[in-house]
């Protein structure tokens, strides 16, 4: 079966045109920047456990970035050749009547701001107790970006830790 991913066309499109595609291909690059999300938390967790702060910090502001790309084409049904986002951007998309989620922003706008490199300082002092606070933030965060853009479970962001049984 082909594989229907639209990474390469958003890549590939030499013009800054919007193409109009229909709702499976809408949904399929909604889940291809879900799935890049979730394999930057994968990375992100890997880079924690080796010690590598700065890059799981890298790695996390990426995939938050990742989701809000999926909430831009779920939100507004297009497949823009590039999406750049701003952290007014974000704040649009993840904001709701029901649910301002400000902290949410403003997270995601303090991991952006210590990965711009602007705060060197920052880099030398990371703790791993930190940057495990981190990782599950960001890791919490995903899941709740997913839940709004995605129905069915199964293809909602998976956590990259082990849940817990109920007992």
């Amino acid at each position: 079966m082909k594989n229907d991913s639209l990474c390469l066309r958003l890549q590939s499109d030499s013009d800054d045109t919007f193409h109009t595609y229909n709702e499976s291909n809408v949904l399929n690059c909604v889940l291809d920047f879900q799935k890049l999300a979730q394999y930057q938390m994968k990375l992100a967790q890997l880079m924690r456990n080796h010690m590598q702060f700065y890059n799981c910090l890298v790695l996390c502001d990426r995939a938050m970035f990742s989701m809000g790309k999926a909430m831009y084409v779920h939100r507004n049904q297009i497949i823009p050749l590039s999406i750049s986002l701003s952290m007014n951007d974000l704040l649009r998309l993840i904001r709701t009547d029901a649910e301002p989620c400000l902290d949410m922003v403003l997270f995601m706008g303090t991991v952006h701001y210590l990965v711009s490199g602007e705060d060197e300082a920052s880099r030398e002092t990371m703790k791993p107790e930190e940057v495990d606070m981190l990782l599950n933030k960001t890791d919490h965060i995903l899941k709740r970006l997913s839940r709004r853009i995605v129905a069915h479970p199964t293809e909602q962001y998976l956590s990259i830790f082990k849940e817990k049984p109920l007992n």
